[in-house]
């Protein structure tokens, strides 16, 4: 199925006898797909087998796009390698991306109930009793940006000026950041609190 997605991908359907590139099409597949399997191996180390036929399909295309940069056919396999962890690396940051947002999503609807609600927020909870551990380790699982500014403001009690220089960011943004931050790690309290609760009722 891939070699055959593949081979339509890199046929250029010349018109008239396009002999050129009939000859890179020639020598592309000569160099380039005796290598498919080892490279659909090797994406499978980073991938379920479905995706990682996608990474070496990309793989592929980009391959036969910049194939003219190639000059040594006999190092193909690694020329395709370094490809592959390309399009790999983009598409596992992608992928980490999209789950960030959806985590910070239910982030901010825990946040909300708090808003919602009458009870104390668990992260003024938190600082009011000075468990520390507890707070950086809630820090370390939201974004840095937000954890950084948060853990230098809440924690080490540094101003919003003192911050900015340190991150090298307008004060504006530094303020944003902190305000972000205090909402998501209090959604994520509450989150973690309900699941410690959860598995109090379990036993």
């Amino acid at each position: 199925m891939i070699v055959r997605a593949t081979r339509s991908l890199i046929d250029p359907s010349p018109i008239g006898g396009d002999v050129i590139a009939e000859a890179k099409r020639a020598r592309f597949q000569s160099s380039a797909l005796p290598h498919l399997d080892r490279l659909v191996a090797l994406a499978s180390r980073w991938a379920a087998r479905h995706e990682a036929e996608d990474y070496v399909q990309e793989t592929y295309v980009r391959a036969w796009n910049a194939f003219d940069q190639l000059r040594d056919p006999d190092a193909a396999f690694a020329w395709l390698c370094q490809i592959l962890r390309t399009v790999a690396s983009e598409r596992r940051r992608i992928h980490a991306r999209r789950q960030e947002l959806v985590f910070i999503a239910q982030l901010e609807e825990a946040h909300e109930e708090i808003v919602a609600s009458d009870a104390p927020s668990p992260l003024d909870d938190l600082l009011s009793r000075l468990e520390f551990g507890r707070l950086r380790e809630a820090l370390r699982s939201i974004p840095d940006d937000f954890a950084e500014a948060v853990e230098l403001h809440d924690v080490h009690g540094l101003k919003y000026k003192e911050i900015a220089r340190i991150t090298s960011v307008p004060i504006g943004t530094v303020m944003s950041r902190i305000s972000r931050g205090r909402q998501l790690l209090a959604g994520l309290l509450t989150l973690t609190g309900e699941k410690r609760a959860k598995r109090g009722v379990a036993t």
